[in-house]
């Protein structure tokens, strides 16, 4: 069995499982490294290099580590086979979005927004007026002319996005629509394939920070960030509330003492900014769904009641159809119209890869197998996961289907 890490990772990604079944099955484990930087060929040719030929050999890859398994299926000659079946695990097989959102810039332009956002409130509250007139004469004098928009340029950075997208090479082979996928999803492979899906519980994109932070505890922990995000969430709506309760209250005084309709107009930009911080928490998952293209615009039909006077209100060019009959009908009357809305609906995920991308439709179903509440980095070790409240370790259970239920070479008895 060789065990595949997918980008940026190392051989140390799948030990978790690795060791377990090594030591319950008939099983060899191996976990080979390469080098993803250098793009899915140069990391084939190491992997095949790092294999040992036998007919019973089984390789699993994470990531774009399923994608080299396939790559080195592709190019292996029935006689020279260096494995006889694989098995791909959250790998991008239709396209990893995330490297078109770096290419096209739209990861750091939401990364700079997300950094003004988030900054907004505490930077006004710690350096309001006239303290901020301070601050700047003081970053002048050192020959700092520091503010939010040139830290959040240098927090959101290429260099820290890229361990995101991975480098130019990967990011040209895994990226949606590269040549590269296009050919190996038209290759008919000679070797038995299983894919594994990953899909993770809402919220997708804090659950994978939480558990790529905790992944190498002994307890991953995939609701670590989301409840530290859902305090600070707190935070930014307590200071909003305070700022624009302070507003009202200081207007209310600026009838009394016109002073106060100065501090009424500070605390309402306060409130503001605040309030952007707020927002962005709450429309965050909304955001990296749109980078990872899990999450697309629908039209939705929708019945809404409208009042219609004998008197029309609007011109007849801005009236439907079903409103001209309705008012022919029902002059006077509340009248029930049929509309139309675009609605942003979210497709499975696994916080990184959107399920549509992960799953092969050539394969059978009886080839597809789904991990559910798994993100992309908890599918390697779900010793820590919990699904309504009961152990839900997922990977190892559909491991097990696969290990234990096949009539081929995925057959491993226990020892």
């Amino acid at each position: 069995m060789y065990w595949l890490h997918g980008l940026s990772d190392t051989e140390e990604a799948w030990k978790h499982y690795a060791d377990i079944f090594a030591r319950e099955r008939t099983i060899n484990s191996e976990r080979p490294r390469y080098f993803s930087t250098q793009g899915v060929s140069s990391s084939t040719t190491r992997v095949n290099n790092e294999i040992v030929a036998n007919p019973q050999n089984i390789g699993i890859g994470h990531s774009m580590g399923g994608i080299v398994l396939r790559n080195l299926d592709r190019f292996s000659a029935p006689s020279a086979r260096k494995i006889n079946g694989l098995i791909t695990v959250a790998s991008p097989n239709g396209g990893a979005a995330i490297a078109n959102a770096f290419e096209d810039n739209s990861l750091l332009r939401a990364s700079q927004q997300a950094c003004y956002d988030l900054a907004a409130g505490p930077n006004l509250e710690l350096f309001a007026l006239p303290w901020s007139f301070a601050r700047l004469g003081i970053m002048s004098v050192l020959g700092l002319d520091l503010n939010t928009t040139i830290l959040c340029e240098i927090f959101a950075r290429n260099k820290l996005l890229e361990k995101f997208a991975g480098s130019p090479a990967a990011r040209n082979d895994l990226k949606q629509g590269s040549q590269l996928l296009s050919d190996l999803n038209s290759f008919n492979s000679a070797i038995p394939n299983l894919n594994m899906i990953a899909q993770e519980n809402s919220p997708v994109h804090w659950r994978l920070i939480g558990s790529t932070l905790t992944k190498d505890n002994t307890t991953p922990n995939d609701r670590f960030f989301p409840d530290a995000v859902t305090v600070g969430r707190e935070v930014y709506n307590g200071f909003f509330i305070m700022r624009t309760a302070s507003t009202v209250v200081s207007a209310i005084f600026g009838f009394i003492n016109p002073a106060y309709f100065a501090v009424a107009a500070i605390n309402g930009v306060k409130a503001t900014q605040w309030k952007k911080g707020r927002d962005w928490i709450d429309e965050s998952e909304t955001i990296w769904n749109g980078l990872t293209r899990a999450s697309r615009l629908e039209q939705q039909n929708y019945v809404g009641a409208t009042w219609f006077p004998c008197e029309s209100p609007w011109p007849p060019a801005m009236m439907s159809q079903d409103m001209v009959n309705a008012r022919t009908n029902s002059c006077g009357e509340w009248v029930f119209v049929e509309r139309t809305r675009n609605v942003m609906v979210h497709y499975p995920s696994d916080g990184f890869i959107p399920s549509y991308s992960q799953d092969r439709t050539s394969l059978p179903a009886s080839n597809r197998y789904f991990i559910n509440g798994a993100n992309h980095i908890e599918v390697l070790n779900m010793s820590g996961s919990r699904l309504n409240g009961a152990p839900n370790d997922a990977s190892k259970a559909r491991f097990d289907d696969v290990f234990d239920s096949r009539d081929d070479i995925f057959l491993t008895p226990l020892r």
